[in-house]
């Protein structure tokens, strides 16, 4: 384990920092599904953005995680790019 990850650990501990870190990882990990997808349909920002119908700088706030996406934005890219939105509960 490296010093980052050892840091990261201590810092888990305390439950604001726990709840404040679960928040953006979760942004994070959208941010990286959305870019994934992108890239999957061989498009760039501006075309993805046009074929779901949604702003470039909306596309580029969501892939850098710094906005996160409503539900429904999300069902909307989703039918745009002929897919189904699923959303699953996992045990931690």
């Amino acid at each position: 384990m490296n010093n980052l990850e050892k840091r990261l650990n201590k810092e888990l501990e305390d439950k604001e920092f726990q709840q404040l870190y679960e928040e953006e990882r979760l942004k994070l990990e959208i941010a990286n599904i959305l870019f994934d997808l992108r890239e999957k349909e061989g498009l760039n920002q501006t075309q993805f953005a046009k074929k779901v119908k949604k702003s470039r700088s909306s596309i580029i706030r969501m892939e850098r995680g710094i906005t996160e996406p409503s539900i429904s934005m999300l069902e909307d890219i989703a039918t745009a790019l002929g897919k189904k939105l699923e959303i699953k509960f996992v045990d931690k």
